[in-house]
């Protein structure tokens, strides 16, 4: 008898959870404010779907009407897709500078959120020449979430951006926007073997607002609410190159030992005494290897209290392990905000972007044509 009253509960739960199951409606769906974050940031969206039902009067905040769901799981779009990377957990990795928005849909209710990726590092070696401001273009378009490749039949630089395509002629100043003419106010320039474009193009291709603070020598460039900043300084004129002579202020390399042995070591990038880059060339590939050098007393005990509230206690060490793995499951913001310096040391470790010198080194040896290499990064598997 037992069994079989329990049986017709049972069936009664199930039932009436199908019936209320049924006429549950999406009457909103809650998503994270408009924001804007470092290029490189994590982003849960936070999606709460609130739903409704016509047989009973209930508050909003009733949890069984609230249902937390991820990204991955509605009928989303990105606007600009380019500089955003959808991760298997669900959260959304900022990869390029601008903004970019994210419609979610449930059933017939649509929300959106815009966010905004910048760049906190100033990208180097802008100069001016003629009145004409150039900026790196390998450097610009990547920040911007681009790809650049190098059409020898057409001797010029195919240029990507989202749906934008750019065609640069190496010499002179014929280019073409979406297979339309346009006209460059300065043809490209090869200054130390890095490769320079008008910096009006990001105004006249990408809808960029561009603006030059002569005291500090900066430019600063705006794309939607995200913002980077080049540095625009006349080089100094250099020597020819001779090996791997050093040169202050100049790259050059030297040979690894040890472990490293056959490995090359860069030298003059500026995190030198921090980062050491190690770099290996195998035909037109280039393997590149960091390693976090800095004294850094990994047995030092870290309080920190987590998203509870709660206090622990761990070693230096024991939270650079972790920190990895930390990264893909919260945002940069929360786990700094739960580690404090100990995250923001670890991270600034980890963000040098090392092809960056090393591209730039082998083109001004003439090891490599610019944008002829494949780099392949190896970070350090341990950033302590």
């Amino acid at each position: 008898m037992k069994r079989v009253t329990l049986l017709m509960m049972v069936f009664m739960l199930l039932f009436v959870s199908s019936v209320y199951g049924e006429e549950l409606k999406v009457k909103n769906i809650e998503l994270i404010p408009n924001t804007t974050v470092s290029v490189g940031s994590k982003i849960n969206l936070n999606i709460v779907v609130v739903y409704d039902d016509e047989n009973s009067i209930h508050s909003d905040n009733d949890p069984y009407y609230r249902r937390n769901t991820g990204l991955t799981k509605t009928d989303y779009t990105i606007s600009e897709p380019h500089i955003l990377q959808v991760l298997s957990t669900g959260m959304v990795k900022v990869i390029g500078v601008g903004s970019s928005t994210i419609t979610v849909k449930v059933e017939n209710v649509e929300r959106s959120v815009t966010i905004s990726g910048s760049l906190d590092e100033a990208i180097d070696g802008g100069y001016i020449k003629n009145g004409v401001t150039l900026v790196p273009m390998k450097e610009v378009f990547k920040a911007l979430g681009g790809s650049i490749s190098y059409i020898a039949q057409q001797d010029a630089f195919e240029i990507k951006v989202g749906s934008t395509k750019l065609t640069l002629p190496k010499t002179g100043t014929k280019a073409t926007l979406n297979g339309e003419p346009l006209t460059l106010k300065s043809p490209l320039l090869v200054q130390n073997g890095v490769t320079l474009f008008p910096a009006s193009v990001l105004s006249d291709a990408l809808d960029g607002t561009v603006t030059y603070n002569s005291k500090a020598k900066q430019m600063q460039v705006s794309i939607g609410k995200g913002k980077m900043t080049i540095n625009i300084e006349q080089p100094q004129k250099q020597n020819s190159v001779t090996g791997t002579t050093p040169t202050k202020g100049k790259l050059y390399a030297v040979p690894a030992t040890g472990d490293m042995k056959g490995w090359s070591i860069l030298k003059g990038h500026p995190y030198e005494k921090s980062i050491r880059v190690y770099f290996k060339i195998n035909g037109s590939n280039v393997q590149i290897y960091t390693k976090d050098i800095r004294k850094v007393d990994l047995n030092k005990k870290v309080t920190w209290t987590d998203l509870e509230g709660k206090k622990h206690t761990n070693t230096v060490k024991q939270l650079y392990t972790v920190f990895g793995e930390l990264s893909n499951e919260y945002t940069s913001d929360i786990l700094y905000k739960m580690f404090g310096k100990t995250y923001s040391d670890w991270i600034g470790s980890t963000s040098l972007n090392a092809d960056r010198y090393v591209d730039q080194y082998l083109e001004q040896q003439g090891l490599i044509e610019p944008y002829g290499s494949n780099i392949t990064l190896t970070p350090d598997t341990e950033v302590y």
